[in-house]
């Protein structure tokens, strides 16, 4: 009788053990770990504790996805909020600094904004054709996370570039009438390699950078 046999006539006769008890008791499997002879019960046990431990390491990330979800809710709402009573580009600047601060946990961070704006404290970049102090960071149009060249990594971070080891580039655009315009730039940078690696998500971030440009975009003169 071979093994597909034996399989499709225990599952066609479910009852074979109840009237083979004894056989049951006696037969034996090596253990899924060291190999040693165990019981039929105590392998099934076995298989139960996997299970339970495969289903408490779901459950387990699952609370974590949903304490990531709230976490993400509050800092968008603090976010929200904060630009309805913003009234000019230094207090975007100032609710920028406090959000690095408070939601990112970051030591370094640049807003650069792409035009001439003399009346404001904000760094200002008049984009040209040619230009190269930041022709590889102004070129995205989604969030990036990852590393960029070193001479935009000191223009960016004229202090701090050397410590810096990855950074969030978090585009701020215009897309009126489904055309993109440039409007600044948020580079956070962190000093370590980690914080924004490039297989990372940018899902938050891109929400964040959505955000801020509907805030500045309010505030552009």
């Amino acid at each position: 009788m071979s093994e597909e046999e034996v399989i499709q006539y225990l599952s066609n006769t479910p009852e074979f053990f109840i009237r083979n008890a004894d056989l049951l008791e006696s037969l034996t499997l090596p253990h899924p770990v060291n190999g040693k002879v165990i019981s039929l019960l105590e392998y099934q046990v076995n298989l139960l504790r996997k299970s339970t431990a495969d289903y408490r390491a779901q459950f387990e990330r699952l609370v974590e996805v949903a304490r990531e979800n709230e976490s993400t809710m509050q800092k968008s709402r603090r976010l929200v909020l904060a630009g309805l009573t913003c009234s000019s580009l230094d207090d975007l600047a100032v609710i920028i600094d406090d959000m690095v601060r408070e939601d990112f946990d970051v030591s370094h961070h640049a807003l650069i904004l792409y035009g001439a704006f003399p009346d404001n404290a904000v760094r200002s970049y008049k984009l040209e054709e040619g230009e190269v102090s930041l022709s590889h960071t102004s070129g995205f149009t989604e969030c990036f996370c990852g590393t960029l060249p070193d001479n935009e990594m000191s223009f960016l971070f004229p202090d701090g570039a050397t410590s810096i080891r990855s950074v969030a580039v978090l585009p701020l655009l215009s897309r009126e009438s489904g055309t993109i315009k440039k409007c600044g730039v948020l580079v956070l940078g962190a000093e370590s390699k980690s914080t924004f690696d490039k297989d990372k998500g940018a899902l938050f971030l891109q929400y964040v950078a959505d955000l801020l440009s509907a805030i500045l975009l309010r505030l552009l003169p």
